[in-house]
């Protein structure tokens, strides 16, 4: 559909490529002479300079900015079309500015902005015949032509209105069904704290029903309830609202099921303009999940056990041996006891590990905080290892004198054990003739531990995944180095529990640097005696 006959001078107010393209087409199916320009002051010399029959205007801009050029517009008797985001605000922006018509952007088609520029063609060449006969009684003609543009607004506002609603029906039909069949409970509350939304699932797992539900405040439907989920639910909304989402797992005792675990992830909701507009929680249910590690856990721990008997034979006598306590042994003889009792050690430190694998999830770690000597938790974590890493000529090096006299409060057996984790998986994975740092610095009242080692690096890819439970990086078929991959699982967990994180940097081929930090503490006179007491028993 094109304007056919339909003369005129168009003037386009817009910096937008898109729409000026679109408008352009338009007017060049026509007779329609357009000018396009992208700003206000480019605007008043144009209408300055030349005569227009239609000026198009995008109400994005501030109604203030477009006011001189509206101003310039209706000076001239030219026809005004605002064009913008068909909601409430740009349409009140365009009436304000005294616009005809609208355009929604983005454009749909050609043949909608045929029609509306077409319509402002035709009510100024209307208008014009007005002008030139207001000598005589027009009133009356006047009047008539203001209704039937009044007629032809309403019209295409109604077909506008119709076509969003059913767009916007649309949506949300799509939306609640979406909502209605997925696997998680939904209950999103609004910043009144009342329920506005909560799907089948929900009410399964809260014992509620939705037409119960909605509308009324969760504190109290939590109250006349006396539900343990609908509890923690009201928690967690007042700890969201006050701070960060927040996520756990709660152990439920369902009516219809089984003890039940739920987690509950609880987030904040933000409306268009960023300000608190309610709260949504999501509730999983992970009992299969959680049943299985628990199980996992629980056989790993029995098996570790059950290896611990016999190794402890094996590391005594092999012990007794290598002292010579049982007799004296030839060179060779004692280069074999040696090895048995370092590999019997090795086995021991694996077999800890499993029989700690469910800490984690027990919040079992940093459980007996004390203060410490950074130097000498630095010096117990490399001991360890000075002649596994001497006897595949990796050179350590040790840099704690920075840290002399400074101490952290921790769990002084599990962080041991993390840095010592770090350490052992540094040396592992050096190359003979390689070397391996660890440095403890302070800064800005923090001890930054670093580990860091001249390996074969890790993928970044990887470098989420590596502190997860057996994850290898290698092929386990192919892989050069052993390991049952809970080093850095362990690590994590410690570290976590005593508020921090492990960070990694590496690339393939490149080594790692492994370092996390701990809080400096101010040592009274009560902790240095402490902390020499923990020294001594090093």
């Amino acid at each position: 559909m094109g304007f056919e006959h339909h003369t005129g001078k168009i003037l386009l107010v817009d910096d937008d490529h898109v729409a000026r393209a679109m408008v352009r087409d338009v007017a060049a199916q026509s007779e329609v002479e357009l000018e396009a320009v992208g700003s206000v002051k480019e605007a008043l010399r144009s209408l300055r300079d030349s005569q227009f029959d239609v000026v198009i205007l995008d109400v994005n801009d501030s109604i203030e900015r477009l006011r001189p050029v509206s101003l310039a517009a209706e000076r001239i008797g030219a026809v005004l079309i605002a064009t913008g985001d068909a909601d409430g605000s740009q349409l009140r922006a365009g009436m304000q500015l005294g616009a005809r018509d609208f355009l929604d952007k983005p454009y749909s088609d050609v043949e909608t902005v045929t029609e509306t520029l077409l319509r402002g063609v035709s009510l100024r060449r209307q208008n014009r015949v007005l002008d030139s006969s207001m000598h005589g009684d027009t009133a009356v003609a006047k009047l008539a032509a203001e209704t039937r543009e009044l007629r032809m607004q309403l019209d295409h506002q109604v077909k506008a209105f119709e076509s969003s609603r059913e767009t916007s029906y649309l949506d949300l039909s799509r939306m609640m069904t979406i909502i209605s069949n997925i696997m998680d409970g939904i209950v999103f509350v609004d910043r009144e704290d009342c329920v506005m939304l909560i799907n089948p699932v929900a009410e399964d797992f809260l014992g509620i029903k939705a037409f119960l539900a909605i509308g009324r405040p969760v504190q109290e439907i939590a109250k006349d309830s006396g539900e343990e989920l609908l509890s923690a639910l009201v928690s967690d909304h007042l700890r969201v609202k006050e701070g960060d989402d927040f996520s756990r797992t709660i152990e439920l005792h369902h009516s219809e099921h089984d003890l039940l675990y739920i987690k509950i992830n609880t987030s904040r909701v933000l409306d268009y303009k960023g300000e608190f507009a309610g709260v949504l929680t999501v509730l999983q249910d992970i009992t299969s999940e959680y049943k299985s590690d628990q199980l996992k856990n629980q056989y790993l721990s029995i098996v570790a056990h059950e290896l611990r008997t016999p190794l402890t034979g094996i590391k005594t006598f092999s012990t007794l041996m290598a002292k010579g306590s049982l007799g004296p042994l030839s060179e060779h003889q004692d280069r074999a006891v040696r090895s048995i009792r370092e590999q019997s050690i090795r086995l021991e430190h694996q077999i800890d590990k499993l029989i700690n694998l469910g800490n984690i999830d027990s919040n079992d770690y940093a459980q007996d905080p004390e203060v410490l000597s950074v130097v000498d938790l630095v010096a117990g974590a490399v001991a360890p290892f000075e002649q596994v890493a001497s006897d595949s000529e990796v050179e350590l090096f040790v840099n704690a004198s920075g840290v002399t006299g400074q101490a952290i409060r921790a769990d002084r057996t599990d962080i041991k054990r993390a840095l010592k984790s770090l350490v052992e998986n540094a040396v592992k994975f050096t190359p003979d003739g390689g070397s391996v740092s660890i440095a403890a610095e302070v800064s800005d009242d923090m001890v930054e531990f670093t580990v860091e080692d001249c390996g074969i690096g890790i993928n970044p890819r990887y470098h989420r995944r590596i502190f997860e439970k057996f994850f290898q990086v290698e092929d386990p078929l192919t892989r050069h180095h052993g390991g049952a991959g809970l080093g850095l699982f362990v690590a994590q967990g410690i570290i976590e529990a005593h508020g921090s994180k492990i960070e990694v940097s590496s690339e393939l081929g490149s080594g790692a640097v492994f370092r996390f930090s701990l809080p400096v503490i101010e040592i009274e006179s009560g902790d240095a005696a402490e902390t020499e007491c923990v020294t001594a028993s090093n």
